[in-house]
C-alpha cells in the first residue's frame, strides 16, 4: 500500500511535469493524474473551498531557510502543501525547500515550496504550499543511529563487489 506522502509526491511530480517543465503527459499519466487528484481531494467536499482534504499526520521534516537549514513537524498536510509547526517560521511569501524521510520505506521526498502563511501565536507553525516540481530518492541512512544501510560505492554495478 502507498502512503499519503507518496500519492502527493506522484500527484505533484506529474502536476509540475506538465505545468512547470512543459512536458505534454501522455494518456497514462493523465488518468493516473486525476485518479490521484481525486483521492488526494477526499469523499466529503470542504466547506472552505479547499482544493484537496487534509489530513492531520505527525512526520519530522527539515527544509531550507535564508541562512541555513531548520527541522519542524507536521501537523497536517493534502495534496497541495503542508502545515508545518517549526520555532520561527519565515515571513509568507518566502521560498524553501522541505525534505519529508521514510526510513522504514527507504525513502526520501523533497519538495520545493513556498510559505504562504505563518502563525507565532500558540505554537508557532507555518503553511506552505508545493510550488515546483518534487524529487524522491532512495533514503541510504539511518536518522536514529546513524548508520548507512548501504555501502558507499563508486562506479559499477551496485551488485557488484567492490575489489581492490
Amino acid at each position: 500500500m502507498r502512503s499519503l506522502i507518496d500519492m502527493i509526491y506522484e500527484y505533484q511530480l506529474l502536476s509540475g511535469k506538465e505545468r512547470k517543465l512543459d512536458i505534454a503527459l501522455d494518456d497514462d499519466e493523465r488518468v493516473r493524474r486525476m485518479g490521484l487528484f481525486r483521492l488526494l481531494q477526499g469523499e466529503v467536499p470542504d466547506t472552505r473551498n479547499r482544493r484537496f482534504a487534509r489530513a492531520q499526520l505527525r512526520m519530522s521534516v527539515q527544509f531550507t531557510r535564508p541562512g541555513g537549514f531548520e527541522s519542524g513537524e507536521t501537523r497536517d498536510l493534502s495534496g497541495g502543501g503542508f502545515c508545518i509547526a517549526t520555532p520561527k517560521p519565515p515571513e509568507p511569501g518566502t521560498r524553501l525547500v522541505v525534505r519529508v524521510a521514510e526510513p522504514a520505506a527507504g525513502t526520501e521526498y523533497v519538495f520545493p515550496c513556498r510559505v504562504v502563511w505563518r502563525t507565532r501565536r500558540g505554537p508557532a507553525r507555518m503553511g506552505v504550499e508545493i510550488d515546483g516540481v518534487p524529487h524522491c530518492a532512495d533514503f541510504f541512512g539511518d536518522e536514529t543511529t546513524g548508520v548507512w544501510r548501504r555501502s558507499v560505492r563508486f562506479g559499477g554495478d551496485r551488485d557488484e563487489p567492490l575489489v581492490a
